[in-house]
């Protein structure tokens, strides 16, 4: 597998920002809207925020089982991401399309252990859960078909540094701008 990229964030008093580095040069920046209410992400070359890349976009302001449409700085479509509500009751699970009109994945993002799943559940019902982190390191497994085609790990336990991971065949199955904004709304949406 090749490392695509990785991304590193950075908590703030308001908003969380991520960094995205490939072969440690800054390729990426997004910074998190506070308080909006339709979670939206820019992805932006450098963290000047001069020159836009793609962005996403929620369809619904609330919904269980969202779906963004990724979009470049042209808004030609790139991807479409949902959240599968009901296999992630147990495993976090989502969803990649090509197509907007989400007819079938180009990929499947989900928790690599089911174990370290249901564990992570039961420790944010701790009232310490804000206080110290999730003893565990989350890993994602992304497949093509029922095929194991990359990863997306935690790098450290206490800060959120990540590395997206793909099999060469499949690198070009997807632009990389889309997987940008995925790992780093994999990161938002899940709460890390």
């Amino acid at each position: 597998m090749k490392k695509l990229f990785e991304v590193h964030q950075k908590i703030t008093f308001w908003t969380n920002e991520y960094r995205i580095l490939k072969d440690n040069q800054l390729v990426g920046y997004i910074r998190q809207k506070p308080f909006a209410l339709r979670e939206q992400f820019i992805l932006y070359d450098d963290g000047h925020q001069s020159t836009t890349l793609a962005t996403s976009k929620a369809r619904k302001v609330m919904d269980l089982a969202p779906v963004f449409d990724v979009a470049d700085s042209d808004e030609k479509h790139l991807a479409s991401i949902k959240k599968e509500f009901k296999k992630s009751f147990v495993s976090s699970t989502w969803s990649i399309y090509h197509d907007a009109q989400l007819q079938k994945p180009a990929f499947k993002v989900t928790e690599k252990s089911t174990a370290i799943a249901v564990l992570r559940r039961i420790w944010e019902l701790i009232p310490v859960e804000n206080f110290i982190p999730f003893p565990f390191k989350f890993h994602f497994s992304i497949l093509a078909g029922d095929k194991i085609v990359g990863e997306y790990t935690k790098l450290t336990l206490f800060r959120d540094r990540y590395a997206l991971e793909l099999n060469e065949s499949y690198i070009n199955e997807l632009d990389e701008r889309a997987w940008m904004i995925f790992a780093v709304l994999l990161d938002a949406m899940q709460s890390r």
